[in-house]
């Protein structure tokens, strides 16, 4: 039996580059930094997950991040209660030329962003018709694994640079509505609307102003981004790959979560 999944889903992730010289990744260290994600996020009721890697290119990197663009099928399995003569089902969903982003984090390793749930519109599940079988056999599908064994590290990072670059900002921030995400999930309380060079809307309807520095640096007044995150976070905007981004960060220079200008 083969499983086709035909649906397309594009998702563009893009993250404040940091000034680092850690040698390029390959596509095999991502699809382990990935997999081993992935694993972690297995759902409820399922007992084992494999994911199959169909297509993964490089992109251009940039500051220290690495895109890669992945296609791959994520398939879970679930025994269910056979004692209740329920065997459970088995699902698969598609990550559609979806793009991922390594980077080196906090700590020196290899930390992975972007989507890590298949789009709803691209998961088939079907029950399994027997006590330890399954409606979709792994050999129906096509893919490989990632390799064996844990993705190699990075080299040592060097010391950051004092500031991070950002690209274009240099006070000007594109007006219209900005959609955000954290985590590979959206974040809509945080959405909201560029209206003027000084006045934005929050996704509660309620106006506020805004300043930005020829850094980058946006600062909200008033609105409902106005306290939005915690002590000690603060905003940039800039424009990878010429799409206006408002990155909300950690005092660690970590990303918590980003808005992209919608299309």
């Amino acid at each position: 039996m083969n499983v086709t999944f035909p649906i397309r889903f594009v998702f563009i992730l893009s993250l404040a580059p940091v000034a680092l010289s850690a040698a390029a990744p390959s596509t095999e260290t991502l699809k382990q930094v990935l997999t081993q994600r992935l694993q972690k996020l297995i759902p409820d009721g399922m007992a084992e997950r494999q994911v199959l890697y169909q297509d993964v290119r490089a992109g251009a990197p940039s500051g220290g991040y690495y895109p890669f663009q992945v296609t791959a099928l994520i398939r879970d399995y679930g025994p269910g209660y056979p004692a209740n003569r329920y065997y459970g089902q088995t699902c698969v969903g598609r990550l559609d030329q979806l793009e991922f982003t390594l980077h080196v984090d906090n700590y020196g390793a290899w930390d992975v962003q972007g989507a890590m749930t298949p789009p709803m519109n691209t998961r088939q599940c079907k029950p399994n018709p027997s006590a330890g079988a399954t409606s979709i056999p792994l050999s129906a599908l096509s893919g490989t694994p990632a390799p064996a064994g844990n993705p190699a590290p990075p080299p040592a990072e060097p010391a950051r640079t004092a500031t991070t670059t950002r690209g274009a900002g240099g006070g000007k921030v594109a007006l219209g509505g900005y959609e955000c995400w954290g985590n590979g999930s959206a974040r809509m309380l945080l959405n909201f609307t560029v209206q003027s060079a000084t006045q934005y809307t929050g996704s509660d309807g309620k106006s506020g102003t805004y300043n930005v520095d020829a850094g980058g640096r946006i600062t909200f007044h008033g609105g409902a981004l106005d306290g939005a995150m915690p002590t000690g976070f603060y905003a940039v905007y800039y424009e990878p790959k010429g799409v206006p981004t408002v990155s909300f960060r950690s005092p660690r220079d970590s990303e918590a979560s980003f808005c992209q200008k919608a299309r």
